[in-house]
């Protein structure tokens, strides 16, 4: 081989060698770039997203959805108003970070620039002021291998830093999702949404405490002192399980209770006043301690009497902290909710509703017993059952007494008898007005004492072609 061409075959060699290498560094160049301009274009739909959080904080909306992206590159988020956003968590691209942070000496909140692990800075346009986050959305590029960024729709671009600077991050610190709320985390700032579950669950437990409340009013306006009755009790269903009761009285009104939730929420129940026999509406707290509910003047709201107002409970959303807080509207005023230690009760869907009702009883005969969150008792009467008033007498020798009675369902057709047991005397009076009313009068022997003990029995034939017949007594011991 000439030497000519040995030397034209080695050049080639080495020329084909360095482009080969140069090529390739081209390459790696170009996918740098490429995956770098991927990092931003996410980076801008992110900061748009941000914006859209921010909004929805502002305008109080909630969450109706939120879905993770495939291998936890982020979020789907769908609001109930404004839509749909899509967030992308940081990567290794060196791509700086743009946030929203609330400026203490206005309140208002501000665009700002992050790089790496420095400090959120607030971003400053060319005549030196801070970019409200309001309006515009900031928008980044990369241009000859330099950041840049418009924050008024790409009409003029502002230099950031080079474009192989320090490693960027994700946009969002933190998101928290849980079933009531989603928290986003964002240059230290914290934007809490509510979800929609929570919003349904707060109206939804709302209704059921105020139905709660207008059927304990009607029961303790009246319902116990005249001859109604309960005719029909029946379990109220969802889905397979009993979340209620559904009592029917005599006169057609009918009441729904819905079933205990045990929760620290304070409940609103009737309470008697300190040294009269009136109710009014009150806060009872799980220690057993209640706050009366006032009116704008300070006065008691009553529960008894002619046009009573029936509280109402509803969930607030507070404006501070964006959470939603139990409140009672009652006489034209809204009063927040607060619990034992004085805070805020907040209104969440796992802590339940202010309970009203505690349990329902159906196992006596005679009577419905409806135990409220207080612990007190309201016992309905069921049809044919008796009441006596007095239910006992105390009574000294040769001395005579009367009890009053009801019998609930009665007509003019029943039989009376009363029985006695010990050194007594009676007698019945029946009401010609009013069926099923009456009084026993009962008197002592003269030589009633101490060590006696006396007993009358009240027996009821239904009659009307009924064979029903009802007993029901009462004690008569010595004494005042």
């Amino acid at each position: 081989m000439s030497k000519k061409i040995l030397l034209s075959v080695l050049v080639t060699a080495v020329l084909t060698g360095c482009t080969g290498e140069y090529i390739e560094r081209l390459d790696n160049l170009d996918a740098q770039v490429t995956e770098l301009e991927e990092q931003l274009k996410k980076q801008n739909e992110t900061i748009a997203g941000l914006y859209t959080v921010l909004l929805a904080y502002n305008s109080r909306d909630f969450i109706t959805g939120i879905t993770q992206l495939p291998d936890n590159g982020g979020y789907a988020v769908h609001f109930n108003n404004l839509g749909d956003i899509v967030i992308y968590h940081g990567t290794d691209a060196h791509v700086p970070r743009v946030g929203i942070k609330r400026n203490p000496s206005d309140g208002n909140y501000y665009w700002t620039i992050q790089y790496g692990n420095g400090e959120a800075e607030y971003i400053i346009n060319d005549t030196g002021n801070m970019i409200p986050a309001v309006g515009l959305v900031p928008l980044l590029k990369i241009e000859k291998g330099k950041f840049y960024i418009s924050y008024d729709s790409r009409k003029t671009w502002q230099y950031l830093g080079d474009a192989d600077g320090v490693n960027g991050d994700s946009i969002f610190e933190q998101i928290v999702v849980t079933d009531d709320y989603v928290t986003f985390v964002t240059s230290g700032e914290q934007f809490k949404i509510p979800t929609n579950k929570l919003v349904q669950n707060l109206y939804q437990n709302a209704t059921t405490s105020n139905q709660n409340l207008a059927s304990l009013s009607g029961l303790i306006n009246g319902l116990l002192g005249s001859a109604i009755y309960v005719s029909s009790v029946k379990d109220i269903t969802s889905e397979g399980r009993v979340v209620g009761t559904e009592i029917t009285m005599s006169d057609g009104n009918t009441i729904v209770i819905n079933d205990w939730v045990s929760t620290e929420c304070p409940a609103i129940a009737p309470k008697k006043g300190d040294g009269d026999t009136l109710y009014y509406w009150a806060k009872v707290f799980s220690d057993g301690s209640y706050e009366w509910i006032r009116d704008s003047y300070g006065n008691r709201v009553a529960a008894t009497g002619k046009n009573v107002e029936i509280p109402i409970v509803v969930p607030v959303l507070d404006k501070t902290d964006n959470m939603y807080y139990w409140n009672v509207v009652a006489a034209g005023d809204t009063t927040l909710l607060l619990g034992t230690d004085g805070k805020k009760v907040p209104a969440s869907s796992a802590a339940g509703v202010p309970s009203i009702f505690k349990a329902v009883d159906n196992s006596n005969p005679e009577y419905i017993a409806l135990t409220l969150s207080d612990g007190s008792v309201i016992r309905l009467p069921k049809a044919y059952s008796i009441s006596f008033n007095p239910s006992a007498l105390k009574m000294k020798e040769s001395e005579t007494k009367s009890v009053s009675f009801r019998i609930y369902g009665a007509d003019s057709n029943m039989k009376y008898k009363a029985l006695t047991q010990g050194k007594l005397t009676v007698s019945v009076a029946i009401s010609t007005s009013e069926p099923g009313v009456g009084s026993v009068t009962v008197k002592t022997d003269p030589d009633f004492s101490v060590s006696d003990n006396g007993k009358v029995i009240l027996v009821v034939t239904a009659g009307n072609g009924s064979v029903k017949t009802m007993v029901k007594g009462f004690s008569v011991t010595w004494g005042e």
